[in-house]
């Protein structure tokens, strides 16, 4: 039996999406491979956690750990130049938590680390057998770069031109510990994170992106197989690093599905049936993340029809008003 770690940082609100995303990967690990599987928060409370371990215990190639990380960089994430995230609630600090896996994971020379907005299609363990060689961290780069100018236009002229080329999303990474440790590159990311000159749109990705500049490894598009892609190749502007065979081998032969955009749970999004098949077969309670976009879609429709409502009241009491004045006038 083969171990591989894998961890995951997110807060209370992920729990449910973080279940789906448990069952999938066990569900589909080989017989040989066994999880040790991590848990980086700051809130989830104890009944979640209770309903994450039930769904790993279903299977027996997996351990699940909880690591509290409560008040690690709240002071860094308070006072840091994250866009306005850290005043919003699109990131919360558990967002950037996950670039410093090598303070948490004193014990592995290497590890992977996985989102919990994913579905995964296929087991992922040789992942971990990726040559890192100099590298601090290896991911799947960016497909959008060249076709969307948007995704780095926050960086400035030097930052651009070191990463256009090379820029790492979120989703999965396999990253290098034991190097990050020996070059002390932590210590970077902090400097990065209170160099206010630098502006952190994707708070994670752009830390870790800066941070590991030259040393920096890719693996295949079909480990993030975004549920949109089929759409973006249908425009005739669209363009990317990948060939057009690698970006359909990642829509035909997915390893994972990365919900980067739209959310099941918000709303109908592209291959959302999958991930809802998993939600209903385990039974899992609806929690305020699927009801917020939902309520927002329902107040955005009642307020549609009180406004028709509105318009036809009053064009109906006009052509009342009108017939009214006809007949009056017609008597007269």
């Amino acid at each position: 039996m083969k171990n591989i770690p894998i961890f995951f940082s997110f807060n209370n609100d992920y729990t449910i999406p973080a279940a789906v995303a448990f069952f999938s990967l066990l569900n589909k690990t080989k017989e040989d491979i066994f999880y040790d599987m991590f848990v980086l928060h700051s809130d989830i409370t104890s009944e979640n956690q209770n309903l994450l371990q039930d769904i790993v215990a279903k299977f027996k190639n997996g351990k699940l750990n909880f690591i509290n990380t409560e008040g690690f960089l709240d002071e860094f994430w308070n006072k840091g130049n994250f866009e306005g995230h850290n005043t919003r609630n699109q990131f919360t600090v558990d967002a950037i938590v996950k670039c410093f896996g090598a303070s948490f994971f004193l014990q592995y020379e290497k590890i992977i680390y996985s989102d919990v907005d994913i579905i995964f299609m296929d087991d992922i363990s040789d992942l971990l057998n990726v040559n890192l060689d100099e590298k601090y961290i290896v991911g799947v780069k960016n497909p959008f770069m060249k076709w969307n100018q948007n995704e780095l236009s926050h960086l400035n002229k030097e930052y651009y031109e070191m990463l256009k080329d090379s820029y790492i999303g979120g989703g999965i990474w396999v990253m290098n510990l034991k190097k990050i440790r020996e070059d002390n590159l932590e210590q970077k990311m902090l400097e990065i994170i209170n160099d206010d000159s630098i502006i952190k749109r994707w708070p994670d990705q752009d830390i870790i992106n800066i941070a590991c500049k030259n040393k920096i490894g890719f693996i295949p598009l079909n480990y993030i197989s975004y549920p949109y892609l089929p759409d973006l190749l249908q425009k005739e502007d669209f363009i990317s690093d990948y060939s057009r065979e690698e970006l359909y081998d990642s829509i035909i032969n997915p390893k994972i599905i990365h919900y980067a955009a739209g959310k099941p749970w918000h709303y109908n999004a592209k291959k959302a049936e999958i991930w809802w098949d998993i939600f209903n077969y385990l039974k899992l309670p609806k929690t305020k993340i699927f009801t917020k976009q939902k309520e927002n879609n329902f107040n955005k429709k009642i307020k549609k029809y009180k406004i028709l409502f509105n318009i036809f009241l009053i064009i109906s009491i006009l052509l009342f008003l009108l017939n009214m004045f006809f007949y009056f006038y017609l008597i007269k």
